[in-house]
């Protein structure tokens, strides 16, 4: 049978020219600490990387109770001789920690390192989630604005059809006689909801759709690893006027992708996260080139469907909302002004 010891000269202080043999691998069947069966199922690597720490830290802690009790058994002077036992031949051999299974322990550092026990793809369905709901949170909102806006078709309604006189004197006792005014808070509430559920239906559909796309995850992965940053604090965020996902790392500058849903004729853009730690040593190699980082989305899908809408114009995305802020102003101030007075009322000054 071929020996499991491999010789390595291991000069021991203080004793010249003696060497002692040490094991490259004590296997098995020298060291019945280490169980010879590898472990095998879900998460494997942090059940290697349990049971090799446990051997590890066993051979250390009895390495050190051996080397006190050897220590202490060693007479400080000739009185002491009387009881002296010599510690016997091999006494730390079984001691010695393995080198395979340190090599099995590194491996298993490595492996829980990259294990994608949270991924980019967690991490972007999270983002999701989150996003529907607050997207549904400003629905809500939108519903009461609009309904109380909505009084504005039944005004509307009325105006319509104050064609006569007797007609027009209705449609001021109508008036007179309901709350049909809208309140600017209202509205800016109405306004403020769509800005809202417009966002958060760009980044939940955004994070859903790169949360499948293989470019995409890799790329976050990538940068995830690269800075051994903790995926479980960081954030997406989408905008989609500069078409970018952004991801925030807690110790590294952010991920930035840009051009995944518009625009995309070229590769992606990729500003990396940077603040590297052991670059390279984690296997943090991106699984293709940045030259072949494309995204798969249909361009121009979004204002395609768009289109098809009711009352969707492309030149509305123009509009300043400043200057929206000095219109309200500029007809709040227009001269003469004509009130409403909700108490009395009566048309004309309170």
């Amino acid at each position: 049978m071929i020996s499991l010891l491999a010789s390595v000269s291991a000069q021991v202080s203080g004793d010249a020219g003696v060497y002692y043999p040490q094991a490259v691998s004590f296997g098995s069947l020298i060291d019945p600490n280490i169980n010879p069966l590898r472990p095998a199922g879900d998460f494997v690597e942090i059940q290697e990387l349990v049971n090799t720490a446990n051997y590890i830290n066993t051979q250390v802690s009895d390495a050190q109770a051996s080397v006190v009790e050897m220590a202490m058994g060693v007479p400080t002077d000739p009185t002491g001789v009387a009881g002296t036992i010599v510690p016997v031949a091999g006494r730390t051999d079984s001691h010695k920690i393995d080198l395979l299974e340190v090599a099995y322990y590194n491996q298993s550092i490595l492996d829980t390192a990259n294990a994608n026990y949270y991924s980019a793809q967690h991490l972007l369905v999270d983002s999701y989630e989150e996003n529907m709901d607050q997207m549904e949170a400003a629905i809500e909102m939108f519903s009461g604005a609009a309904t109380e806006i909505s009084k504005a078709e039944a005004i509307y309604t009325e105006a319509i059809n104050a064609q006569t006189d007797d007609e027009r004197i209705q449609l001021q006792n109508y008036i007179r006689a309901n709350d049909v005014q809208i309140d600017q808070s209202t509205v800016q509430t109405f306004n403020q909801s769509l800005d809202v559920i417009e966002d958060k239906a760009q980044a939940a559909s955004a994070s859903l759709w790169a949360s499948q796309d293989s470019s995409t995850l890799a790329m976050i992965n990538y940068d995830g690893i690269a800075t051994l940053s903790n995926m479980t604090n960081s954030t997406v965020a989408y905008d989609a006027w500069s078409d970018q996902m952004t991801i925030t790392w807690d110790n590294a500058t952010d991920t930035v992708l840009q051009g995944v849903f518009f625009n995309n004729a070229d590769n992606i853009g990729w500003t990396q996260a940077t603040t590297e730690v052991y670059d390279g040593f984690y296997n943090d190699t991106p699984p293709v080139s940045i030259n072949e980082m494309y995204s798969a989305y249909s361009y121009g899908s979004g204002e395609t469907v768009a289109s098809m809408g009711s009352g969707y114009n492309i030149n509305a995305k123009l509009y300043d909302p400043v200057q929206l802020v000095q219109d309200v102003i500029d007809v709040t101030n227009e001269n003469p002004t004509t009130n409403y007075n909700n108490q009395n009322g009566n048309l004309g000054g309170l």
